[in-house]
């Protein structure tokens, strides 16, 4: 059972973020009530409604690659750990920009707040805009699947869970379509932009179809295998392919802490 005053500190480190967080906004309000605070507004508003929807793309483009770059059984596990930290950071800061992105275009009357959820409901001549909201839509289940992970494992559902997570791989050239043919006709930079975040993600997904294949057989030949004894075998983390990194990390974790002993 913890400690009053241990616990009393775990209290007081939840509730520090939030009450930073509510005087910065508090701050901002009291700025942007002044000449130059407003104007400086209406910039980043400006600048947001610009380039909102490339820094989702942007973001989105690490978050994949990242992910990829975590599931590579053959990098060290400091490295992958690494990966999988900058994979659910770029995440939520794509997610960030998204949120951004939408209400922006619903404050400009540039979409509809219906529209913004719901696909291909805008009326004639807003499929790209439609595979926008089906883009965005993917993206925050991909979002609340990594986010509930543990969920699916502990209720051996892995599978499950990597069927909606890839979604993340339909939902990419989704936005990436939504970018550059919904609105104002794009830059030559923003094309170039998407041209290579396109190259990025499909060299990352190339370089993970391999382990897909490998994990695919050995699946397969743990279905067809016969056991050879009626005594139950329990099933472990390593089981999964996916799961074997999390496996490695506690055992590479509980033999540094053994060391140490």
């Amino acid at each position: 059972m913890p400690r009053p005053d241990a616990a009393l500190a775990g209290e007081r480190r939840r509730v520090r973020p939030a009450v930073v967080t509510l005087l910065l906004l508090v701050a901002v309000l009291a700025v942007a009530r002044t000449r130059p605070g407003a104007s400086a507004v209406l910039w980043a508003q400006d600048f947001l409604e610009f380039f909102s929807g490339v820094f989702t793309l942007v973001a989105l483009t690490a978050a994949v690659t990242a992910g990829v770059g975590a599931a590579q059984h053959r990098v060290p596990i400091r490295f992958r750990i690494l990966f999988q930290a900058a994979h659910r950071a770029m995440a939520v800061l794509a997610v960030g920009f998204l949120v951004t992105h939408i209400l922006l275009k619903i404050m400009e009357a540039h979409a509809g707040v219906l529209e913004a959820v719901v696909p291909f409901v805008g009326g004639a001549g807003r499929l790209y805009v439609g595979l926008g909201t089906i883009a965005g839509d993917l993206l925050v289940l991909a979002l609340v699947t990594g986010v509930l992970r543990g969920r699916f494992v502990a209720r051996s559902r892995p599978w499950l869970w990597r069927a909606v997570h890839a979604t993340a791989y339909v939902m990419w050239p989704l936005a990436m379509i939504h970018g550059l043919s919904a609105g104002r006709a794009p830059k030559s930079w923003v094309t170039w932009s998407y041209v290579i975040c396109f190259a990025v993600v499909m060299a990352a997904a190339a370089s993970r179809l391999p382990r897909m294949a490998r994990d695919r057989r050995m699946l397969g030949a743990r279905a067809h295998a016969r056991p050879q004894a009626a005594t139950p075998r329990t099933r472990s983390e390593a089981d999964v392919p996916d799961e074997k990194f999390w496996a490695s990390l506690r055992a590479e974790t509980g033999a540094r802490s053994g060391d140490r002993r």
